[in-house]
């Protein structure tokens, strides 16, 4: 992820609505949101200010809200961190402990073994 932004749990529905529409302004991010209207404005903001999204000046009061960290990018980023936090690193952990507690069926099964086989 660009500049190793961090975007917190919280601030991530804000991302998904930018990721899924594109450029928006604050209103339209926010019309189907739940929440205060203060603490999403000032999670937007903080998101404006590490840099995961910018903001354009439309008019004198209304800014264009554009997602600066693709969803790629993020959900990259946050795999390396869980598989580092939570396996130290090591990819072949997590799936074999994602194989042990995961109903997973035999059709699903051998479809990752062709993607390992594969690549």
């Amino acid at each position: 992820m660009k500049k190793n932004i961090t975007i917190a749990d919280s601030e991530l529905p804000i991302m998904k609505i930018l990721w899924e529409k594109g450029t928006l302004t604050s209103p339209q991010i926010f019309e189907n949101m739940h929440g205060n209207k203060s603490t999403l404005k000032t999670l937007l903001q903080r998101l404006v200010t590490k840099g995961a999204v910018t903001a354009k000046e439309n008019t004198s009061r209304t800014y264009l809200y554009t997602a600066a960290v693709t969803q790629q990018e993020y959900i990259n980023s946050e795999r390396k961190s869980f598989l580092q936090k939570a396996f130290d690193g090591s990819a072949k952990k997590m799936l074999l402990n994602f194989v042990q507690e995961e109903k997973i069926t035999k059709e699903e099964l051998q479809q990752l073994i062709d993607m390992i086989e594969e690549g």
